[in-house]
């Protein structure tokens, strides 16, 4: 897995790419992410493409999926 680039402010929002392995593991990672000190309650992950339209379209998933 691979960290694209540093996060990003948009809006109200941090917004930070990782790219470089399946979507299962992708989602597995923003679940710990989420569970970080300094992370607000609230994290979500969106599943994207680089075929997206806009930046941030895709599918919404309710970080961490389950307690640690």
């Amino acid at each position: 897995m691979e960290v694209f680039d540093e996060g990003e402010e948009d809006g109200d929002v941090y917004v930070f790419v990782v790219t470089g392995a399946g979507e299962g593991d992708l989602l597995a990672l923003a679940s710990r992410v989420a569970t970080l000190p300094g992370v607000p309650a609230g994290s979500v992950a969106v599943v994207s493409n680089d075929g997206a339209e806009e930046f941030g379209l895709g599918r919404r998933v309710v970080r961490p999926l389950s307690a640690p």
